[in-house]
This record gives C-alpha cells, sequence and structure tokens, in this order.
C-alpha cells in the first residue's frame, strides 16, 4: 500500500474531470486510455504503472504473472476491452465512469489493481473556460496582450537617452 494513492488524492481535486490508470504490460489499453486523456478537454490525469528492469525489476510481478489481481474497467462510455484481452483478464467490471462515488471506491482497492478509467465527466469546467468566460479573445486583442508583455522587457532607446540626460 502507497502512503500517498495518486488515484484517490486525485479524485478529490475540484476541478478534476478525468482520472485513469494503466499498465505498461497491456500495451492495448495504456493506448486506450491515453489517447482517450488526450482527446479529452478538461484536466486529465493518467498514472501509468511503468516496470523498470534497473531499479524495481519483480515491483510488479505477482500482478504480471496473475491476472486475476488485474480489475479491468470496462464501459461504453470508457474503454471497450477486446475478446483477445478478455480471455486472458477475467476479471473485469461494467463500471459507468460518469460514476464519482463508485470511482472513489475503485481507486481505495487494496487488493485488486484497477486499469481503465475511473471517472470523466465532460460537463466540468476547464481552466480556460473560467479564465476567459464572457471575453472574446479575437486577434487585435490578442496582440495588444502581448505586445503589452513584450514592451515589459523592450529597451527602447528614447527612453535610455531621456534617462542619460536627466542624470547629467
Amino acid at each position: 500500500m502507497d502512503a500517498l494513492q495518486p488515484l484517490t488524492v486525485t479524485l478529490g481535486v475540484q476541478n478534476v474531470s478525468f482520472v485513469a490508470q494503466a499498465v505498461d504490460w497491456i500495451p492495448e489499453l495504456l493506448y486506450e486510455i491515453i489517447a482517450a486523456a488526450f482527446r479529452h478537454k478538461g484536466f486529465s490525469f493518467v498514472r501509468i504503472l511503468q516496470r523498470c528492469p534497473e531499479w524495481l525489476p519483480h515491483l510488479y510481478e505477482p500482478w504480471v504473472k496473475d491476472p486475476q489481481k488485474m480489475l479491468i474497467l470496462n464501459h461504453e462510455r470508457g474503454v471497450r476491452i477486446s475478446p483477445s484481452l478478455a480471455k486472458v483478464y477475467k476479471n473485469q467490471e461494467a463500471h459507468d465512469p460518469s460514476n464519482l462515488n463508485r470511482a472513489r471506491e475503485i481507486a481505495s482497492l487494496l487488493h485488486e489493481m484497477p486499469v481503465g478509467i475511473l471517472y470523466r465527466n465532460p460537463d466540468i469546467p476547464c481552466y480556460e473556460d473560467l479564465r476567459c468566460a464572457g471575453q472574446l479573445r479575437s486577434g487585435p486583442l490578442i496582440e495588444r496582450g502581448l505586445e503589452a508583455e513584450f514592451d515589459k522587457f523592450t529597451v527602447w532607446p528614447e527612453r535610455t537617452k531621456q534617462r542619460a540626460q536627466a542624470r547629467d
């Protein structure tokens, strides 16, 4: 058991809208989860459990050798497992990723390792939507903002000349 469980902590963040867990020894699900996180608009957190042959070669060995210790989460709004993977990973749960309470329960499991999308809520506003609410980002507005930022670091020859004359 980890001292700090990343999935349960992340599910407690206010604007989190996508939380998933993947493992490197199931590349098909790893790809599907990363692709879903990439397409999701908002704060996406994907925990990838990856084996390290140099420092911790046997850390995930119990789960790699015994697929029944894995809990594969599948759902039409989550990831779907292929029939060939379903034959190997029989411990599956049809988990609706919009159910935050069940996602927290799954994240807290101690004896099974969940793999899949635990939580997804596309209705939670993302940072950019909250920050720019009601403000139209037109070309001239963006240009004025950039120029104002650049002007903070620009050395203007006229101002330098005026300062030098003021010192004399």
